[in-house]
């Protein structure tokens, strides 16, 4: 499996750490020269691009794209057309008409396509929702999801046409997984979303309230914007019968960017106030290898597409009525 990722810096590094640890020999492009040195320095990588149709009509078999999300749709159909199999950074589009184009052109051209989104993977909250289809806390009536810090963007996230909006498509769009995860689908959605004072020229900070169709409410908050910002459980689950929430202690005190050894988002569920054990996992890897042993084996791939466009659509119908 030949593999080339398009977007060697920012969280293309944490793609690349990946192909790494799974042993898969990878070509990186950037237009950045430094960070090209960059892969062939600590990587040994030989085979490297700044010019992205070089990388593109490579003879890689794949290709891994962590570029700004305006051009999502431009280059991975582009890849698709070329015979390459895509998985790309979320979110998948910044319109639900551009994520289908993509799911459709990777039909026509009988390639695999795939959304990176980590949280998807993490071992917490998929041992929290095992937990409430066993019953463990009776009826659900209330989901909190939340997430704060303060950031100080740069570059193209800090740009609206870029990203499609602020925040809440970027980082925020991981926490909408989350929360439709264990909620489900929802029948309405009250929200709104606005400036409370970072570097974004879109939105920085979303509150939302999610009317889901099981009969359980859900609170959603997700800042860029938050100064002196305290460590709450990004997760919270409340039944009729007990609860479920994250443990901030034995969550990661670092980002992404940062950890050493496995790379994982939560910390364990506790509950019924009882901390429960879960085997750690390294999210980027689960992805990425995944989706390579998909190809290989011609299944599907482990993200669905709907989980994609779902997310977009929650994600879209806050920003309509957060106007």
């Amino acid at each position: 499996m030949k593999v080339t990722l398009i977007g060697g810096n920012g969280f293309g590094k944490l793609h690349g750490e990946s192909y790494k640890q799974l042993g898969i020999e990878f070509s990186v492009y950037d237009r950045n020269l430094e960070v090209l040195e960059y892969y062939r320095k600590n990587y040994g990588v030989k085979n490297v691009f700044d010019n992205i149709e070089d990388a593109l009509h490579s003879d890689s078999d794949m290709v891994d794209i962590v570029l700004p999300h305006k051009m999502h749709r431009e280059i991975s159909i582009k890849a698709m057309e070329l015979g390459k199999h895509v998985i790309m950074e979320k979110p998948i589009a910044t319109t639900v008409e551009e994520a289908t184009e993509i799911i459709e052109a990777s039909v026509k051209n009988n390639v695999k396509f795939m959304v990176a989104e980590q949280y998807n993977f993490d071992p917490s909250l998929n041992k929290a929702i095992k937990l409430v289809n066993e019953n463990k806390i009776g009826k659900v009536h209330t989901i909190i999801v939340r997430d704060q810090r303060e950031y100080k963007k740069t570059g193209w996230r800090s740009k609206k046409d870029q990203m499609g909006g602020g925040a809440l498509i970027d980082g925020g769009i991981h926490y909408i997984e989350t929360i439709l995860d264990i909620g489900g689908d929802y029948r309405k959605i009250d929200s709104y979303s606005y400036h409370g004072g970072s570097s974004l020229e879109g939105e920085d900070t979303t509150v939302a309230l999610f009317h889901f169709v099981s009969g359980s409410h859900g609170m959603f908050f997700y800042s860029w914007a938050y100064r002196g910002f305290p460590r709450l459980p990004s997760y919270e689950i409340i039944g009729e019968e007990g609860s479920i929430y994250e443990d901030v202690q034995s969550r990661p005190q670092e980002e992404f960017k940062s950890m050493t050894g496995i790379r994982y988002v939560y910390g364990n569920p506790v509950l019924n106030g009882e901390k429960v054990e879960i085997h750690k996992e390294d999210v980027f890897n689960l992805e990425i290898k995944g989706f390579i042993d998909s190809i290989k084996s011609n299944t599907e791939v482990p993200y669905s597409h709907n989980k994609a466009i779902r997310n977009l659509k929650a994600i879209l119908d806050i920003y309509r009525r957060g106007d």
